[in-house]
């Protein structure tokens, strides 16, 4: 079985999701498309869990058959009478103009919840050179005091979320890589408490989104997953984060994936309080496949 479904299988089978029309849709397109990376994930929260959470990736060669496998997966999910989706972000973004070229990776994912309407599709991009573009998603994004301060690359990931109920909104994920951790000057300009340099300093990079409030969702790649674990101390991420690590034994014996990539995304006013309640542990892996051919 291709690595990837078994991370998938791996996921369903070790939390207990319960099938449905939405995943079966997602799994029709991991069968379908030449993706190369999958992403399993948990949101932890003080008053529930989610778990039905997946992204495929494409990478390279595969971006327009991924471009394809998105808009389809989309579509289908469109179909049902239950789901509205607003595409009015999605369309004028993705749409004939696209330059692909300047598209470095794709994904697709589905939030599946017990709620039809808290369920959402989300397409995530990762443009690079490409500045025109860059300035439509800033213009679509809430506005940002300094946003400016936070694009330091020539690159941008960015994410359209579409609810089933219609609700809809683009999120930006700009990136600090470890040099600029480690530039004394450059953090200034971020203000990052005591507490949370604390934990960048145990990362190789950063992602920063912004909340409908303003506030500032920390996505970080920690050097050690167990260690930052401990480090939050949260017995739900604890637990959930033992079964990662059986995966990442199984699959360290596969030449052909890369080791496991832990992301941890946590709400930048909870860690100055100390008091962390939301998280987000997503666990990506990447098939390298995509390199033969």
């Amino acid at each position: 079985m291709n690595p990837l479904m078994r991370m998938y299988e791996f996921h369903k089978r070790e939390f207990s999701i319960e099938d449905n029309t939405f995943l079966r849709l997602f799994e029709k397109l991991l069968s379908e498309s030449p993706h190369s990376i999958l992403q399993c994930s948990a949101k932890i929260s003080p008053t529930d869990l989610y778990l039905a959470r997946f992204r495929a990736g494409y990478l390279d060669k595969d971006i327009q058959k991924g471009l394809e496998a998105m808009i389809k997966f989309i579509d289908e999910i469109a179909k049902y009478d239950a789901v509205h989706l607003n595409r009015t972000i999605f369309e004028p973004v993705v749409g004939d103009g696209l330059d692909l070229s300047r598209v470095n990776a794709l994904g697709i994912g589905i939030d599946s919840r017990r709620n039809i309407n808290d369920s959402k599709v989300k397409c995530y991009f990762l443009i690079v050179n490409y500045p025109e573009k860059m300035s439509q998603v800033l213009s679509l994004h809430m506005p940002v005091n300094g946003i400016g301060d936070y694009l330091i690359h020539n690159d941008l990931v960015f994410g359209i979320e579409m609810y089933f109920d219609g609700r809809t909104d683009v999120e930006i994920y700009p990136r600090l890589e470890s040099p600029e951790l480690k530039n004394p000057v450059l953090m200034d300009n971020f203000k990052f408490s005591n507490e949370v340099t604390a934990l960048i300093e145990h990362c190789t990079s950063l992602n920063i989104s912004f909340e409908l409030n303003g506030n500032r969702v920390l996505h970080f790649l920690p050097k050690h997953p167990a260690k930052f674990t401990r480090q939050i101390n949260n017995r739900q991420l604890s637990m959930i984060f033992s079964n990662i690590q059986i995966l990442g034994l199984i699959f360290s014996r596969l030449r052909e994936t890369d080791p496991i990539e832990v992301i941890f995304s946590l709400q930048e006013d909870e860690i100055i309080s100390k008091n962390i309640q939301n998280i987000d542990l997503q666990y990506d892996l990447i098939y390298r496949s995509y390199e033969k051919g």
